[in-house]
């Protein structure tokens, strides 16, 4: 890919940005993290809203926070989860200064 090795792009943003989209380009966990910009919601709520199986829906939701997209934490019984801002504007900045410099 001359386009990536002109621009000085370092492999481990290119394989980043691969795996960013790799794993929002599923629709279930594009879903789900439009419904978190909304504020913390559990599996329970979740799923609900997306029309999955409560445990469908866990594994979407582990795979967005084993990637850092989500973020959870326990009240009581139930994980409340909600997007980490800080690790999806990297990801956002990282793929908008590759389409900006590169396409």
């Amino acid at each position: 890919m001359t386009c990536c090795h002109s621009s000085k792009m370092l492999k481990k943003d290119f394989d980043n940005i691969d795996n960013f989209l790799n794993v929002i380009s599923e629709k279930n966990r594009l879903h789900i993290l439009c419904l978190l910009r909304n504020g913390e919601k559990c599996v329970c709520d979740i799923h609900e809203s997306i029309g999955l199986s409560q445990n469908l829906t866990s594994h979407h939701l582990k795979i967005l926070k084993e990637f850092g997209l989500i973020k959870s934490r326990r009240e009581g019984r139930k994980i409340l989860y909600t997007t980490n801002k800080k690790n999806m504007n990297q990801y956002i900045n990282l793929l908008n200064n590759f389409l900006t410099k590169n396409i």
